[in-house]
């Protein structure tokens, strides 16, 4: 049985749901004369009102409304002992009953009477004696504010899904009754991939359409889910909701076996996974899902959520086929060191702990240097040598590969420019470029600055991307490689081969370049190794005018076949590994005669 939400009153308002709410309030009667709260009484059960409490004992008012947990309290004001402003101000000094709306029964026209009720939390006033009609029209409108206050406070006004505590409220109720029974469940939290980005390039508007187009598919696939496994004899519950910006969350219970809520997680990653189309656009993104089982993962829902989004932040920093993965133990233990990794990030630049090495770009056929590619390497003091590889996903996501990027491209910029006045030749520095920096709005003026400063002509500097970034959302990362473009730089498509580019957005790009990806290039072993696929990029690159890097290049067969295809460039450990400055300007003296001093 799926379960989007947790109350009688629905996302969409059905105004059958909303009658049945107004029936099934518990109205709270409080009168000194008990012939007063009779009458009244009798006049609501006329309305089709059944659930009542009442008292004439006001001293045992508050109690009573702790125990019954009303929906509204009609209140006479002048009773001895307590009185209504006396319980008023009881009320809104208890959090579990200052919500609770209060209607005011009274004789009184005073001003000051009514001015001090609604000062101490009163909604309403009656007049008595009451009229029965505006008693009806007063509480139905008391308790559809009520119910529209109740829908605000807990459930999301984007996807009409419940909040977080409405939804951990709701999984702690059933888990008791699960433990009673020990039965298992799974708590799945959902992350979708790419929002922020979106968001970015496209605005949040349009954003906030696609997260409630992907809250949509998520129900149905749940729905769906569910209909497949009832079919088949498994009676299972299932509650979904919002639990953050690009975060959901589902709890499946009772769930015996992990193979169902695979079954489950599996048909979300694949149903959400679709492109979206809006304003005849697509827009990719992706679900990475977390798993904690109860109670095995966690008694309690705040362990089983906090469990599962290790999880999901397991498959989110190291991927995976299916996109999801089960909590373990040993993810606690990664945790710590990517939350290591994040608090280091954000003072290595001050702390002087990052370092540009260059990569040679190399002529395939002269076999001179005419550049390199600037990477990034992380030494730092707490945490000794951080590879690339453990800390630039952590910083893309973080957002601290905003800094770390401009870091990079300035000094990147700044040594490629005194390379060319000392060798006197234009010396070509290439700088990776993440997803985040394409979509940062300073982006464009961090790279003309960049120029500027280092005094590096734009024709020296080429930006690089990979494949699989430019073609997520193309149709606005176009536009935004026109504007870094149009500065006059050259913009390259790295790891080719390995995404899923689209040709007719291929030659759409303002593309200069073309980076074959090293595992092409490892393919090439034999000098009659005809490699195909090498040649075929290498032709699909030249027919679109692009120029053509060959990376990962270790041996002379390997450099003699990228000859044969005319290929330009080639990068790899045949000629160099990465190299500090003072190292890659030992290569540099080796091979060209300074036009001046250094």
């Amino acid at each position: 049985m799926y379960n989007g939400s947790f109350n009688n009153l629905d996302s969409d308002g059905d105004s059958n749901q909303y009658e049945a709410l107004i029936a099934n309030a518990r109205i709270m009667l409080v009168d000194d004369e008990p012939i007063n709260t009779e009458v009244l009484q009798t006049y609501l059960e006329g309305e089709g009102y059944t659930n009542f409490t009442s008292t004439s004992e006001s001293v045992q008012a508050i109690e009573i409304m702790r125990q019954s947990k009303p929906d509204v309290v009609l209140l006479d004001l002048m009773m001895p002992d307590v009185s209504g402003f006396d319980i008023l101000q009881m009320m809104r000094n208890d959090k579990s009953l200052t919500h609770i709306p209060v209607v005011i029964l009274t004789s009184s026209d005073d001003a000051e009477t009514k001015l001090k009720a609604l000062q101490l939390g009163a909604m309403d006033f009656l007049a008595k004696p009451v009229d029965a009609s505006e008693l009806a029209l007063r509480l139905r409108n008391t308790l559809g504010a009520k119910a529209y206050q109740h829908h605000l406070i807990n459930f999301d006004q984007l996807t009409g899904l419940p909040k977080r505590d409405t939804f951990m409220e709701a999984v702690d109720s059933q888990t008791i009754l699960m433990s009673g029974n020990k039965e298992k469940g799974a708590l799945l939290h959902i992350h979708i991939e790419n929002i922020k980005s979106i968001n970015s390039s496209i605005g949040r508007e349009n954003g906030n359409k696609i997260i409630q187009t992907f809250a949509r598919r998520l129900q149905a696939s749940i729905q769906s889910t569910c209909s497949i496994q009832n079919a088949l004899g498994i009676e299972t519950s299932v509650k979904v909701a919002r639990v953050g910006g690009d975060k959901f969350a589902v709890f499946m219970g009772p769930a015996s076996k992990p193979e169902q809520v695979t079954m489950l997680a599996r048909k979300i990653v694949t149903d959400t996974g679709q492109s979206i189309k809006l304003d005849e656009q697509l827009y990719f993104t992706s679900t990475k899902i977390g798993i904690a089982l109860y109670p095995n993962d966690g008694d309690d829902v705040q362990t089983l959520l906090s469990n599962a989004e290790t999880a999901m932040s397991h498959v989110r920093d190291h991927g995976g086929k299916e996109n999801l993965t089960f909590y373990s133990t040993s993810m606690d233990e990664e945790s710590a060191s990517i939350l290591a990794i994040e608090t280091g990030l954000q003072t290595a630049i001050e702390r002087n702990e990052l370092r540009v090495t260059y990569q040679p770009k190399v002529d395939v056929k002269s076999g001179r240097i005419i550049g390199a590619e600037a990477l990034v390497r992380w030494i730092s003091k707490d945490l000794g040598f951080v590879g690339p590889d453990q800390f630039i996903s952590i910083a893309e996501r973080t957002g601290q590969i905003i800094p770390i990027g401009e870091w990079v491209l300035k000094e990147a910029c700044a040594q490629a420019a005194v390379w060319r006045e000392k060798f006197g030749f234009d010396f070509h520095i290439a700088v990776n470029m993440s997803i985040r920096q394409i979509h940062d709005s300073d982006m464009r003026r961090t790279t003309k600055d960049s120029l500027e400063e280092s005094g590096l002509p734009a024709s020296c500097l080429t930006l690089e991307l990979t494949e699989s970034m430019v073609m997520e959302n193309a149709e606005s990362n176009i536009e935004l490689l026109r504007g870094l473009k149009s500065l006059g730089i050259s913009l390259s498509i790295d790891d080719f081969g390995t995404g899923y580019s689209s040709l007719s957005y291929l030659q759409r790009f303002p593309l200069d370049e073309l980076k074959i990806d090293r595992a092409f290039i490892e393919e090439i072993q034999t000098e009659n190794h005809r490699a195909p696929i090498v040649r075929a990029m290498v032709s699909l690159a030249h027919d679109l005018e692009m120029s053509v890097v060959a990376e990962g290049v270790e041996t002379e067969t390997q450099l003699q076949f990228m000859q044969q295809l005319n290929c330009e460039l080639y990068q790899g450990y045949l000629r160099s590994r990465p190299l500090i400055a003072n190292a890659f300007e030992e290569l540099l003296l080796a091979e060209n005669q300074p036009s001046k001093a250094a």
